[in-house]
């Protein structure tokens, strides 16, 4: 018994022993169980928490600055040649046989159907215009079937605003891309979609063998679940670890989110080729760059081509490698028509379809000296500053014609300049010029060249550069003189020897000819850029007040109240100066000048910002009428006579401008709707062989032929309180019969002169009273003797006004 109780706990004994090692080895299990979960989880919880940030419609994409939009209205100028280009300008394209849909047209000999593409400013929906026409016009005008009194085209794109990964993005959601164009991506890239998990055991095996054949990772396998997780996590690097976890977070994404969104979020997330410089991320920017269509607008065979391109955007762009992308094209149709996904009648129609045979170049901006200069107001009036990826869009005022003959004016003129004179083309650094030109009535700018090419020198001196204003300064001496009663237009100046001590030097002024010519009228002074004369004018007229007024229209730069700001001494930032002319030509109201008609934010609504100053009355509308006639003088017989040499006959006003050594040379020049200037130097400052009427003048004359309206610009009226009469030039005082030289003058009507010509004598010699001139005009009327009178008056060409025999009485 003994001996059984011996064996018996001995075996008691193993079995505990053998208890104790199962229970450590299910601990150690467990634990090995515990740390091998960890590492999984730790593994896989990255890629978890990355698919949690997926979404399906990328938030990013540029800031847009769009042009003033065309304007459509019964009785505008137009032919149906016209509206055909600056459609195709707009990437609008021929209708099918189906019919007129959005980004489409239809022109007959009479008539335009225009099937016009949404806009947040248009409305959220194409409209059908139909547009009639009729011996160079419109005559009726429809929309939707309705008659209506205008209607504006989509605005074009003038630039768009990147980040530093240079992304063209326009998302676009699953609902709204054709189905056609859907089942065409997936039938090139993943045919079995809605069938896999995530990846497919096929394409991997394929892709495998495909790879141990050639000894190194060469194809993929990859769906579509799988691109999208490579695009948006991971690298593009080919190895066996990448594609681990490409597949990983393939599967996490099919289960976290529903395969719509997934191919949604594919269609805005592949990468499609470049556009310039810009890489085209999503169908979107693929359909805009490569066809020039919105995703809504493309068809099958727009469908075949895109999807074709995934594979190799490059190798298949169908204007750098055509024959490639029809290759592609066409695989995918049959590829379609093999999964019975469209009959193969439908394939072979798309065949037939022609390749586009042009891009869209997305990053090149149309005026970018404008642009900039809008990114900058954007920033200013509405908060934007960071324009990068933001996906706003700014509604710029630009008219993309105006901006056109404005680059091309430009241009000519530094070319026939630099062709004259191999001075010029010696200079260390190129000949410049800026051109303005904005909308007297609101200030809205319809053309901005800051430079002869922003590539070369993104320095925008439309904006940027203080430059001498010479004589283009003058018209605002003579303003404050007659608003302030100093002088009329045919007041007489004396253009002789003056010198006058300022700031403890001595100051004397000359003309540019060095000549003198005695007595002048403040018309011939300004007409002929006199120095002198204006120097007194100014000096009785009062330099604070002329510095005040030349504040007063715009011009914020420094000034200061010394005789030599009368001669345009200080300098002035050219937008100033056209802003300052807009005075004259709008009736004396100072606009605001401005780049931006709006801002919108990303879902488009409407951005609160600073509104703009409101125009503000500086000067009298006699005062601006009295400048303007003074400044049409210049044009028709002064120093921009050239303007009229060059073909414009429009009655224009403008002034010319030259700074010392010809620095800087200038002409602004304008209507009642168009105020544009103009100036060229180079940017060291150094002297230059021209001058305002040889160098800016041709400039702005070649621009204002391009942009003058069909019915040429409108012609400036008189106010009320102004008077019209005949006067003798060179004594400034009525005319009579015996005067040689006649001249209309326009006066306030309380300074209209009261004495006729005292050298000449004649009728009405008596002093002109208020009673005794009723009677006079009466006479005026009586046809005896006065018929020859007439005709001599009106008959005979007006010659520069010579100076008088004698000072003024």
């Amino acid at each position: 018994m003994a001996k059984a109780r011996r064996r018996s706990g001995r075996s008691i004994g193993r079995t505990a022993r053998l208890r104790l090692r199962d229970r450590r080895l299910a601990w150690g299990l467990g634990v090995f169980g515990l740390l091998a979960l960890a590492v999984v989880v730790a593994s896989v919880w990255p890629y978890w928490r990355l698919s949690g940030e997926f979404r399906p419609l990328p938030e990013g994409e540029p800031s847009r600055l769009y042009a003033r939009p065309f304007r459509l209205a019964p009785g505008s100028r137009l032919t149906a040649e016209a509206l055909v280009r600056r459609l195709e300008g707009l990437a609008y394209h021929p209708a099918p046989a189906e019919g007129v849909t959005p980004g489409s047209f239809r022109a007959g000999p009479h008539s335009v159907v225009v099937g016009r593409r949404p806009f947040p400013t248009l409305g959220e929906r194409g409209v059908l215009l139909v547009v009639e026409l009729a011996g160079g016009r419109i005559e009726r005008l429809l929309a939707d079937e309705r008659p209506v009194a205008e209607a504006y085209l989509d605005p074009p794109l003038l630039a768009s605003y990147y980040g530093p990964e240079l992304l063209e993005r326009r998302p676009v959601s699953l609902d709204r891309i054709p189905g056609d164009v859907a089942r065409a991506v997936l039938a090139a890239e993943d045919a079995g979609f809605f069938e896999h998990p995530g990846i497919s055991a096929s394409g991997i095996l394929r892709a495998l063998w495909i790879n141990l054949r050639g000894g190194e990772i060469r194809q993929g396998g990859s769906t579509v679940t799988q691109q999208l997780a490579k695009n948006l996590y991971l690298s593009s690097e080919r190895t066996v670890g990448r594609k681990l976890r490409e597949a990983t977070l393939a599967v996490m994404l099919e289960w976290r989110y529903s395969k719509e969104e997934i191919l949604e979020a594919y269609l805005n997330q592949i990468f499609w080729g470049r556009s310039g410089s810009v890489n085209l991320i999503g169908l979107g920017a693929a359909a805009w760059a490569h066809l020039g269509k919105r995703v809504e607008e493309l068809d099958l065979a727009d469908g075949a081509l895109l999807a074709g391109m995934i594979q190799a955007p490059a190798s298949h762009s169908p204007v750098r490698n055509p024959e490639a992308a029809r290759s592609r094209r066409d695989f995918v149709l049959d590829r379609l028509a093999a999964l019975g996904w469209i009959a193969p009648e439908a394939a072979a129609a798309a065949k037939q379809r022609p390749l586009p045979t042009r891009e869209i170049v997305l990053s090149r901006r149309r005026a970018p000296y404008y642009a900039a200069a809008a990114a900058d107001e954007a920033a200013r009036r509405f908060g934007a500053a960071e324009l990068a990826d933001a996906g706003l869009t700014l509604l710029g005022t630009l008219d993309p014609d105006d901006q056109g003959a404005a680059e091309s004016a430009v241009a000519w003129g530094l070319e026939q300049l630099e062709r004259a004179s191999p001075r010029l083309r010696k200079h260390a650094t190129p000949l410049q010029a800026a051109l303005v030109s904005l909308e007297p009535a609101t200030g809205a700018v319809r053309a901005w060249v800051g430079g002869r090419d922003w590539y070369a020198s993104q320095f925008d001196r439309v904006v940027q550069a203080r430059r001498q204003a010479g004589s283009a300064f003058k018209p605002l001496v003579y303003a404050t003189a007659f608003e302030r009663g100093v002088a009329t237009p045919a007041t007489l100046l004396e253009d002789a020897p003056l010198t006058v001590e300022a700031g403890g030097q001595l100051w004397s002024p000359s003309n540019d000819d060095d000549e003198f010519r005695g007595w002048v009228t403040a018309r011939a002074a300004l007409e002929q850029s006199l120095n002198v004369p204006t120097a007194r004018l100014a000096l009785e007229t009062g330099l604070p007040a002329i510095v005040d007024l030349a504040r007063a229209c715009g011009i914020t730069t420094r000034l200061r109240p010394v005789p030599a700001v009368a001669l345009g001494a200080f300098e002035v930032e050219p937008i100033e100066l056209a802003t300052a002319y807009a005075v004259f030509a709008g009736r004396g109201v100072r606009p605001a000048a401005h780049l931006l008609d709006g801002l919108l934010e990303r879902g488009g609504a409407a951005r609160a910002g600073t509104p703009l100053a409101p125009p503000q009355r500086v000067l009298s509308a006699g005062t601006a009428f009295l400048v303007t006639t003074l400044l049409q003088g210049a044009v028709d017989y002064g120093t921009g006579r050239g303007v009229r040499a060059a073909g414009l006959a429009d009655p224009v006003a403008g002034k010319t401008g030259t700074s010392n050594q010809a620095r800087d040379n200038w002409f602004a020049g304008y209507s009642p709707d168009r105020v544009s200037l103009v100036w060229v130097g180079f940017d060291d400052d150094a002297p230059t062989p021209l001058s305002g009427s040889r160098a800016a003048l041709p400039i702005w004359t070649r621009f204002a032929l391009d942009v003058r309206p069909a019915g040429g610009f409108a012609k400036f009226t008189a106010p009320a309180g102004v008077r019209v009469v005949l006067i003798d030039p060179a004594t400034g005082e009525l005319a009579t019969d015996r005067c040689p030289e006649v001249l209309a003058e326009a006066f306030p009507e309380e300074r209209v002169p009261r004495l006729v010509c005292h050298l000449h004598g004649g009728r009405f010699a008596a002093p002109l009273d208020p009673q005794v001139r009723a009677e006079l005009e009466a006479e005026r009327e009586d046809e005896r003797g006065i018929r020859a009178w007439l005709r001599r008056v009106f008959g005979r060409e007006r010659r520069p006004p010579g100076p008088p025999t004698g000072p003024p009485p």
